[in-house]
């Protein structure tokens, strides 16, 4: 058993060292798509690399280690030569697609995934595209490199040789072993220990998206590709594309158009708290549980719009919504495929243009968690915090750093960066996601509000701060849930306590205090709503009005899960993209309010597959 556990350790080292050479040769052969990426960027590139080379690994010697198992149980023996042909099969295959990765980057500028791949169905496309000479060379070098590939690994493990026969209980003991080999590998595949499984988003590491790039590992980015292609590739289609497309323009049309200004200045300081699992079923201003009375104390000291609406009904999504203004779609999130999302317009990079300084992203969990660091990274902070930048001692059991500490954290970073040039800050809270561990005596029975009314306290002692560090004045505060939960009234998927949540907007920028607007409106609505304040062009966020527009029209869209709710003044309807049938219907819905929710998903679908 021994000699096999080093079989599999030189196996690993190989397949390491191998993906870090291809990196290189990625590297230099794509050089000209670098932009004045530092050479000492592009040198961390290995090291942040090893994340997904390495889980890729664990995939091979999880199946090398099932393989053996099969071997051991029926030839009571172990046996390298049916693991050694498995490698070499795969070692050919693979650098074919690692080659192909390299020279598909050269044309796309996009790493190899399931859409790429997907060429392989029409060849005669592929070999339309390219010079002859380039597809000979092609195979020459795939053949060259691979023989290599191949008489280095089979050097590196050519004194594995076939075990002495076994005793049953022996090749029981051996058996188990090895299965249980398997099974450990596991937890390198998935990235650790952590809540979420790795995922490509943690090779997004930096500002230069070449190194990003060749940080990941291009056989797992096409494996998790196709794991959701069905997803990504399926549009959802209720009617003529002409038709869809007609009446979401009529939904975007804006009627005898004046912006209501409630800020005493066009640039004051902004800090945006997205607060976790903040549900409007627990938010007392919203008639909810009353656990939270510093929110409620800050909507009479500002704006509460009280009629706003999640876009979806996970962290992730939320993200999406308030830092980029869009809708996700019901069967994924774009955050998770940062080649679709970096074609997006980002809130962060229009504050950045408009003179804003000191742009700060904050949240004290881990940054990887779905893909948020590379999200992150594509809006334009330059400067992200994470559970990284705390100590140990502020970190709960499982989730990440208090809510104390952060809102601590923000209040420095305000008072430090205060200067001629207005700051934005985007702080995304933690405390009161589940497991609701919170560092404060049990105020209430139910941990969920337990944990929402600790946040809540940190929430009153950070606006305390502020205001003793006289920051209150010129800043605007928007506090917005980043999706809503079942909460108290246990509200399943369809129902609108789900996607009901609280947005405030408060601070010593206002013009206006103790005002409640009910006009109905998105969660992505604020990215619009905000830039209007500010008097920047908000016009590339589609899918984004603008609350404090008189003339724009009224209805709020979510999904969930291969569904979709549309909502209105006077209806609220949910479809179920299985059932093919609205689930739920309620108030006084019309027609026409049911064909504007297909042709909403529609378009936004067909937007999806555009990028």
């Amino acid at each position: 058993m021994i000699k096999f556990l080093k079989y599999l350790l030189k196996t690993a080292i190989f397949w390491l060292l191998l993906f870090a050479f291809y990196r290189g040769v990625f590297i230099l052969f794509n050089i000209s798509y670098s932009g004045g990426t530092p050479l000492g960027i592009l040198a961390k590139s290995f090291l942040t690399g090893l994340h997904l080379d390495l889980s890729m690994t664990s995939y091979l010697i999880l199946l090398l280690s099932v393989i053996q198992t099969v071997t051991v149980s029926i030839s009571r023996r172990f046996s390298y030569k049916a693991l050694h042909v498995t490698n070499l099969i795969l070692i050919t295959i693979f650098t074919a697609l690692l080659l192909g990765n390299i020279n598909l980057y050269a044309y796309w500028g996009r790493l190899l995934d399931a859409e790429g791949f997907s060429f392989l169905k029409t060849p005669w496309v592929i070999l339309a595209s390219v010079k002859w000479y380039e597809s000979i060379l092609f195979m020459v070098i795939w053949g060259g490199f691979a023989w290599a590939a191949i008489y280095l690994y089979s050097r590196w493990t050519k004194h594995f040789k076939s075990s002495q026969s076994m005793a049953p209980l022996n090749t029981a003991i051996a058996a188990f072993l090895t299965l249980f080999t398997a099974a450990v590998m596991i937890i390198p595949i998935r990235g650790g220990f952590g809540v979420a499984p790795i995922n490509t988003g943690i090779a997004y590491f930096s500002s230069y998206n070449y190194a990003n790039h060749a940080a990941v590992n291009p056989l797992w980015n096409l494996f998790y590709s196709f794991k959701r292609m069905d997803a990504r590739t399926r549009h959802y289609k209720f009617m003529d594309e002409d038709k869809a497309l007609a009446i979401y323009n009529e939904l975007r049309t804006v009627d005898n158009d004046s912006i209501i200004k409630i800020l005493k200045t066009d640039r004051p300081n902004v800090v945006i708290i997205l607060m976790e699992s903040f549900s409007a079923q627990v938010v007392g201003c919203l008639g909810g549980e009353q656990v939270t009375p510093n929110l409620d104390s800050l909507a009479h000291q500002g704006i509460l719009f009280s009629n706003i609406y999640a876009a979806s009904d996970r962290s992730d999504k939320g993200i999406v919504a308030t830092l980029a203004g869009y809708q996700v779609m019901p069967a994924y999130s774009i955050i998770q495929y940062p080649a679709k999302s970096q074609s997006l317009s980002f809130l962060p990079q229009k504050m950045k243009q408009a003179g804003y300084g000191h742009l700060s992203y904050m949240y004290g969990g881990d940054i990887g968690f779905k893909g948020m660091n590379s999200f992150v990274t594509l809006s334009g902070f330059p400067k992200v915090i994470t559970i990284d930048d705390f100590p140990s001692s502020t970190r709960g059991k499982k989730w990440g750093v208090h809510d104390e500490f952060t809102f601590s954290r923000l209040a420095k970073d305000m008072k430090n960066d205060q200067s001629d040039q207005p700051f934005f800050k985007f702080f995304f809270t933690l405390s009161s996601h589940e497991p609701f561990d919170v560092p404060m005596e049990t105020v209430y029975r139910d941990p969920y509000l337990n944990s929402i009314h600790y946040t809540d306290r940190c929430l009153g002692q950070f606006i305390k701060q502020v205001k003793d560090n006289g920051l209150w004045d010129n800043t605007l505060f928007i506090l917005i849930a980043d999706h809503g939960t079942p909460g108290p009234r246990k509200a399943t998927s369809q129902m609108p306590e789900r996607y009901h949540i609280p947005m405030i907007w408060t601070g010593g920028a206002l013009a206006v205090t103790d005002t409640t607007i009910t006009k109905l409106g998105s969660q992505k609505d604020m990215v619009a709503t905000l830039l209007g304040q500010l008097n920047i062009d908000a016009s590339e966020f589609r899918f984004s009005k603008n609350i404090l527009s008189t003339g724009t029209h009224e209805y709020a869209f979510f999904t969930y899960p291969d569904a979709f709710g549309y909502v209105t003044p006077t209806s609220y309807q949910v479809y179920d993209n299985t059932a093919k049938k609205y689930v739920m219907q309620t108030g006084s819905v019309s027609q026409i309010d049911s064909l504007r929710g297909k042709a909403y998903l529609q378009v936004l679908s067909a937007d999806h597959l555009k990028r």
